[in-house]
């Protein structure tokens, strides 16, 4: 049977020394009250739910490799807590603090020093081993086991979402264009938030020139793989507020939208049609019935279908503007009846703003992007939206219902 010296050293310590820390410590929180050191938070972390995902990029089974590929993946989540922007520094810095290298899983050698990766190894794990693809599959795991953790304790996490893009800025990079809105060279981060728990559920990094319209559809399916049975109301700006976003947000995900009323829209929008020299006026009701009726050799098509299916049908060929009219209409008439009612619910959007001032005051999300183009800028935006997402499953699995992704007081 094959001997594991590094198990063994480590044990040892853990029994006799105590350098580790005693693994039946109860988890402390940070709080306001009760800072705590960013490793040992870490160390309360389950990553068992996620290794699935982390072991595909692994040939090994766990265990045979020199760095544990558990503390790799604490190491990114702490480093972004602790911003600590470059490799080598954070190579020197668990050299001088193995304390901290040991609570965030490394081993030790015979001599008690804790065996640490290299900065090239750090740089390694992160881009080429996990790459992109992996830290996006990773990310979307974290939300499904967040969503499931937070189900467990009443918290309907997705409930009330909100998608909002933010300009990250760019120095000299091919990939970053100048935004005449911003007056800056940048790309855009979307992030898809819940807005009760603060937590990131989606993610999309695209040129800083591009319209912010086309990939609301993308950031609500993503949000649906983890939190669609919890979904119900979202919010969104101007940039977003196409009919086909309005169409889909009602019909496709069954959500309550809350967008940006454009200073040109009409109440009671209604259609036009010439029959026999007479010109007939259609709600939007009407219309939806007329453009599914002339479907009537699709195999789909009932004779006697609801409303609801003929928007469903509409939208899956890809005829939003009736769909949305139906529902903006009602919208506009709220507006107009209580237009302080509509805004209030309207401005709780600034709760996504909020989380893109956090990620680049509290994570660096901005400043500490390591290389450039947009694969490095994306890693990085999603390295910084894992960090959240680990910080509150760290919390969730301890039963802590409170500032579930807060990193404010881990040091």
């Amino acid at each position: 049977m094959e001997f594991n010296v590094d198990k063994q050293i480590k044990s040892y310590w853990d029994k006799f020394i105590g350098l580790t820390g005693a693994n039946n410590e109860e988890f402390a929180d940070a709080t306001s009250e009760n800072s705590v050191r960013t490793s040992k938070f870490l160390e309360g972390l389950n990553l068992d739910p996620i290794m699935p995902e982390i072991n595909k990029h692994y040939t090994v089974n766990e265990g045979v490799e020199t760095y544990p590929r558990r503390a790799m993946a604490k190491t990114f989540i702490w480093r972004n807590i602790k911003t600590i922007k470059y490799y080598t520094k954070t190579e020197r810095y668990l050299k001088n603090h193995p304390d901290e290298a040991l609570e965030l899983g490394f081993n030790i050698d015979l001599d008690g020093n804790a065996i640490v990766p290299d900065h090239e190894t750090l740089r390694h794990f992160e881009k080429i081993r996990l790459g992109n693809e992996g830290m996006d599959a990773i990310m979307e795991l974290f939300c499904i086991k967040v969503v499931e953790a937070g189900n467990k304790l009443g918290l309907k996490i997705g409930k009330n979402t909100g998608t909002d893009s933010t300009p990250i800025k760019t120095h000299n990079d091919p990939d970053g264009k100048y935004n005449g809105h911003y007056k800056k060279e940048m790309v855009k981060a979307h992030i898809t938030i819940d807005y009760d728990q603060n937590i990131p559920l989606a993610k999309k990094v695209c040129g800083g020139t591009e319209d912010d319209d086309k990939y609301l559809e993308e950031m609500l399916r993503k949000t649906a793989v983890s939190a669609k049975m919890n979904m119900e109301d979202t919010w969104y700006d101007g940039g977003y507020n196409s009919l086909k976003n309005i169409a889909l947000s009602h019909v496709e995900f069954g959500l309550i939208p809350h967008y940006h009323i454009d200073k040109d829209w009409r109440e009671n929008v209604s259609y036009k049609h010439r029959f026999g020299g007479k010109i007939y006026t259609y709600t939007p009701e009407e219309e939806i019935n007329y453009l599914y009726r002339k479907h009537w050799k699709d195999p789909s098509y009932k004779k006697d279908a609801s409303l609801e299916y003929m928007m469903q049908y509409l939208v899956k060929i890809g005829i939003y503007e009736p769909v949305a009219m139906y529902f903006r209409n009602t919208y506009m008439r709220q507006y107009e009846e209580c237009p302080d009612g509509v805004l209030d619910v309207y401005h709780m959007r600034s709760c996504s703003e909020g989380i893109n001032s956090y990620l680049k005051d509290h994570l660096k999300v901005e400043t500490h992007v390591n290389g450039k183009g947009l694969k490095n800028l994306d890693i990085h935006v999603t390295k910084c939206c894992i960090t959240l997402l680990a910080v509150a499953l760290t919390r969730l699995q301890r039963g802590i219902k409170e500032n579930v992704s807060s990193v404010a007081y881990l040091t």
